[in-house]
């Protein structure tokens, strides 16, 4: 039995930068599918490459998981808010969220005292995790401030 293949955290390769945009967007997509099922859809797959493309590569500190020259993991984060992080369908249960949320935590408390994310109330999962890494749930939003418009909880997380 050989030894599964060690998950390589990195930042996004330009010279790749459409594949990257492209393979990180199906991530995504099909992540928010499985864990939301019944989460109402705002924009189209194109839509979503595009502001993928546009809006959260260059605008924010994004960090990809890789296994095996697989993406299989990724997280943005904007200062002192985690936006995204998501593992790809299948690989989920063997660390590779905690290891994202780490570098991305060690990275953030260069800049800011406080990690906050905000996780849809409905995202059991998602929520569980962020409570087990120390985050703590701080306000619950009724939806009107996302554009999916579901109920939300801001979680935040010390980190000095």
């Amino acid at each position: 039995m050989t030894a599964a293949a060690k998950v390589v955290i990195r930042r996004p390769n330009p010279a790749r930068f459409a594949a990257e945009v492209d393979a990180v967007t199906e991530l995504f997509l099909d992540a928010r599918r499985a864990a939301l099922p019944k989460l109402k859809a705002r924009r189209t797959d194109a839509e979503t490459c595009e502001w993928m493309r546009e809006v959260v590569f260059p605008q924010r500190s994004i960090r990809i998981a890789e296994q095996d020259g697989e993406i299989v993991g990724f997280a943005a984060r904007d200062g002192a808010w985690l936006e995204h992080l998501y593992v790809k369908v299948g690989f989920t249960g063997r660390g590779i969220g905690s290891e994202l949320l780490q570098v991305v935590m060690s990275e953030a408390k260069l800049v800011t005292p406080v990690l906050r994310l905000y996780a849809f109330q409905c995202n059991e999962g998602a929520r569980r995790f962020y409570e087990r890494h120390g985050f703590a749930a701080v306000a619950f939003g009724d939806g009107s401030d996302n554009e999916e418009r579901e109920p939300d909880v801001r979680y935040e997380r010390r980190l000095r």
